[in-house]
């Protein structure tokens, strides 16, 4: 029988299967069939092994330059040991974003060198030695002999370095171990055996003995080089390509005592933190340019900033008034002058200096400006904050060193300019000056300058001056701290500005003394004071066809006490006074002027006033100042100027708002002045605005930045200077990188091209708000539009001017003008304004001769004042020192490339720092 082929067979299948479909789809359904019995369950399958958690790292050896350029490291010591002589390090690295970071271990070896280096790692430890005989404790390093350059060479004693030839242990996770290369326990018999010479002395390098019962800090600098750049190669050689540094290095300390192989703790063990770096950067914003800006944390640098720093040096010479400076110094009295408290001092000191010539590695101290009192010692020190614990040491351990280092008159050998005597230890200095004693004599006060005056700028030969505090968180006894609790400020239905305030003295509201029936010029607000703040209204009027100006440019005031006491009844700064309210508060009335209903932003302030004095001349004004303080007296004036003085002036901070309640008819609704800067940011570098040391601008009383522009608006000019303040605070910070040399108020002194900017200058938010100076937040770019142009040059110019040549060489005072104006012009009358009750023109333009610079221009080449700089901004619609007719007409581009997420932002380029 011959069988069908296998496919046709399933052919036939297939048919019989539809057609039974087919059928089954016409027939009727059947009865349901029983269920089956459930099957048996199988056997479960047994557990497989749990997967371990990927770590996401970063692996700094596969960066390449850019990214490494970018990257911002942090390192956490974990723990420390010593072990058979060498320090065991333990820590972890992360990146900005707090990722782990792998791959560090790379290292250069030329074939001579005797043991590979870690480029990018360095690693230093010191030990903490109680002080003896009065001393306060010090930081001795045990990294006190080089690396031999090669096999055939040998170590040799020198000054404080770092490790990092050592083993590394990347253990792949971002934690990682280091052992020293140099056995720390084995340094004092090595440094005993070495035969010195010449400067080389080997007591400069002190005991370096091995104590394990001892605090010590192990720190690591995690910087330098991106990897194939510069000499960062595997056999150290130079690659070609040019240095890439990292952007923001890591510096990590941790202390700890070997014996116990315990972290140091307070009460148990030594310790030494007298400054944390948070104080620092309030000023300095970071560390950038010490060691190549690998060295951020002050924690960090004491460990080689030692006593030892002086060996190999010789005595430093000493001229008729200090020393070389072409010599330079190193070591003074037998004092390493890079001891770190001798080193921060001494450099902060700067223009306090007795003695002349410093010079420390090419860093001249005498040159140096320090932006608030010098005595004001908590600014770095306190043992408030956590992490200072010993902050207090400056006034309970003094030292020779530490002293010595700012009063540099004194000779500790011979006891010249020092009460005591010759002094050749520190063992009687806490005993005679005492704590408190230290305290007091530091207390941030400055005196009346030779000539009896308020200011350094600007001031009257004749003033009768007061004593000024230059921080009111550190006063002498007995002294009160005044404060202005303004409440508000309102236009009456006569357009007169209305005050309501109190004064608070150490926080408590005081009254008044009774007001005169008539005229009095004798009569003082208050008891065992004299004198008294002002108040303001500040506002916009139009000018140069902005009917809204963005900027104040028109201000009126009153002096509060002239008002009280009826000796300014008339007149624009004539007024009424009345009260106390149930609450205390006074109200002050402004009767001789009247606010234009054109006017904007109308904004009132307290405070202020500085001057000549509360003689008999009605108009003569002083800041409020107390008259009872020990050691202050008041010697009350006679009708004659100069003659009298005393008394304590503490400024208390200037306070103002915008106006409010229901405006006259005809006002628009009142908005605020934009915010560009913060006072709490300036006072991070100032303190109290307008105080430093032996100098007072303004009295201490113009001390609030956001209201400078009261008076320093754009309409101020001086010597062919335009001194709004945006302009004139950008010149004055900026003096370093100006080309011309900014010499304003010159006649009183001041020479601004010599102050130096502690900070990173392009860093805008260290004075500004965010969002304001780059026009990125919506207030301030609807302010673009309205901005002012800055007057530059008004009046008529001598037939000869001076002005400071690019050299700046210091110069006699006298008048120096701007080299931007020319002699003997006329440039004509500036924008004027007069309020009073009577007044038909309040306010009047410039004319058109006057010279401006259009706003943005202004400011930017307060800093950019090249003349390349300077062709660009013109090139580009700004006009820099031009005729107002021909400026005015026009407009800056500027926002067309350094707009927000432009070519040239300019807070990207402003804020890019390392």
């Amino acid at each position: 029988m011959k069988h069908p082929p296998l496919k046709q067979l399933c052919g036939l299948l297939a048919t019989a299967a539809v057609a039974l479909v087919l059928i089954g789809c016409n027939g009727k359904s059947g009865q349901n069939g029983l269920n089956g019995k459930d099957g048996v369950n199988g056997t479960n399958g047994t557990n497989g092994t749990n997967g371990t958690n990927a770590v996401i790292t970063v692996n700094a050896a596969q960066m390449t330059p850019d990214q490494w350029g970018q990257t911002t490291f942090k390192s956490t010591i974990t723990s420390a040991a010593v072990v058979t002589g060498k320090p065991v390090v333990n820590f972890t690295v992360t990146d900005g974003n707090g990722t782990p970071v792998v791959g560090l271990g790379f290292t250069s070896k030329s074939s001579t060198a005797l043991a590979a280096s870690y480029n990018n790692l360095a690693f230093s430890i010191a030990k903490l030695v109680p002080g003896t005989n009065g001393s306060p404790s010090k930081w001795v390093s045990y990294i006190v002999t080089t690396m031999p350059a090669s096999a055939s060479a040998t170590a040799s004693p020198t000054r404080p370095s770092t490790d990092n030839t050592g083993t590394l242990v990347d253990n792949g996770d971002g934690s990682y171990k280091y052992t020293f290369y140099r056995d720390i326990s084995a340094v004092q018999a090595f440094l005993d055996a070495q035969t010195y010479t010449g400067t080389n002395t080997k007591a400069d390098l002190g005991d370096v003995t091995y104590q394990a019962a001892l605090t010590h800090r192990v720190t690591i600098q995690i910087a330098g080089n991106a990897r194939g750049t510069s000499t960062n190669t595997a056999d150290g050689s130079n690659s070609g390509v040019t240095a890439v540094t990292v952007k923001t290095p890591a510096n990590a300390w941790y202390d700890f005592v070997p014996a116990t192989g315990k972290a140091a703790v307070a009460g148990t063990d030594e310790l030494r933190n007298v400054v944390d770096t948070a104080a620092c950067n309030r000023c300095h914003t970071k560390f950038e340019s010490f060691h190549g800006g690998a060295r951020i944390n002050a924690e960090y640098c004491v460990v080689c900033h030692t006593d030892q720093r002086k060996y190999g040096y010789a005595e430093a010479t000493t001229t008729s008034t200090g020393y070389d400076a072409t010599a330079g110094q190193r070591k003074i009295g037998g004092m390493a002058v890079g001891d770190f408290p001798a080193f921060i001092h001494k450099l902060h000191a700067g223009e306090e200096l007795t003695k002349t010539g410093y010079n420390y590695a090419n860093v001249y101290f005498n040159e140096t400006t320090y932006p608030q009192d010098l005595r004001n010692c908590v600014m770095c020190h306190t043992a408030t904050v956590a992490a200072t614990p010993q902050g207090d040491n400056w006034n309970t351990k003094p030292s020779r060193m530490a002293c010595g280092a700012c009063h540099d008159a004194i000779n500790w050998a011979t006891g010249a300019n020092h009460a005591g005597g010759a002094a050749t230890s520190d063992v009687n200095c806490a005993s005679c000056h005492g704590s408190a004693g230290i305290k007091l004599v530091h207390v941030p006060v400055v005196k009346p300058d030779a000539n009896n005056s308020w200011l350094v700028n600007g001031g009257n030969a004749n003033t009768n001056a007061s004593y000024v505090a230059g921080y009111t968180g550190n006063l002498p006894p007995g002294a009160v701290k005044p404060t202005w609790d303004f409440k508000s400020v309102t236009l009456n239905a006569s357009q007169q500005p209305v005050f309501v305030f109190r004064f608070l003295l150490d926080g408590t509201a005081a009254t008044f003394n009774a007001a005169p029936a008539a005229a009095d010029a004798s009569v003082e607000l208050l008891p065992n004071f004299v004198g008294g703040p002002s108040v303001y209204l500040t506002f916009a009027v139009p000018q140069d066809g902005i009917a809204k100006p963005a900027d104040w440019n028109a201000t009126v005031s009153g002096y509060v006490r002239n008002i009280w006491n009826k000796t300014a009844a008339t007149g624009t700064t004539g007024g009424t006074m009345t009260g106390p309210d149930a609450s205390g508060y006074y109200t002050l009335t402004l009767t001789g002027v009247k606010i234009p209903t054109t006017a904007t932003m109308m904004t009132g302030g307290i405070g202020y006033t500085y001057g000549i004095g509360t003689i008999a001349a009605a108009t003569n004004t002083q800041p409020l100042t107390q008259t009872n303080v020990a050691g202050y007296a008041y010697i009350p004036k006679t009708t004659t100027l100069g003659t009298g003085q005393g008394g304590l002036s503490v400024p208390a901070p200037n306070v103002y708002k915008l106006i409010s309640g229901t405006l006259p008819t005809g006002f628009a609704a009142q908005a605020t002045r934009r915010t560009i800067v913060s006072n709490d940011k300036c006072n991070d570098c100032h303190a109290t605005l307008g105080v430093f040391t032996g100098k007072v601008y303004h009295a201490g009383q113009r001390n609030d930045a956001p209201t400078c522009s009261f008076c320093h608006n754009v309409n101020r000019v001086n010597s062919g200077w335009g001194v709004n303040i945006k302009d004139a605070v950008h010149a004055i910070h900026a003096a370093g990188k100006r080309v011309n040399k900014f010499s304003w108020e010159v006649s009183a002194g001041d020479t601004y091209w010599e102050v130096t900017y502690p900070a990173i200058l392009n860093n805008c938010e260290a004075c500004h708000v965010s969002g304001s100076y780059d026009f990125s937040n919506s207030t301030n770019a609807a302010a673009l539009p309205n901005l002012l142009s800055t007057t530059v040059a008004t009046g008529t110019t001598p037939a000869t001017i001076n002005y400071v040549k690019g050299d700046g060489t210091d110069v006699v005072p006298g008048t120096y003008y701007s080299p931007f104006v020319t002699a003997n012009t006329a440039y004509g009358n500036g924008f004027a304004t007069n309020f009073a009750t009577a007044s038909t023109t309040p306010y009047t333009d410039a004319v058109g001769t006057t010279l401006i610079s259009t706003p943005i221009t202004a400011a930017c080449s307060s800093c950019h004042d090249s003349q390349s700089a300077l062709a660009h901004m013109k090139g580009n619609g700004g006009a820099f020192y031009e005729a107002r007719t021909t400026a005015l007409a026009k407009v800056e581009q500027c926002m067309i490339c350094h707009g927000t997420g432009k070519t040239a932002d300019i807070k990207t380029v402003h804020m890019n720092f390392k």
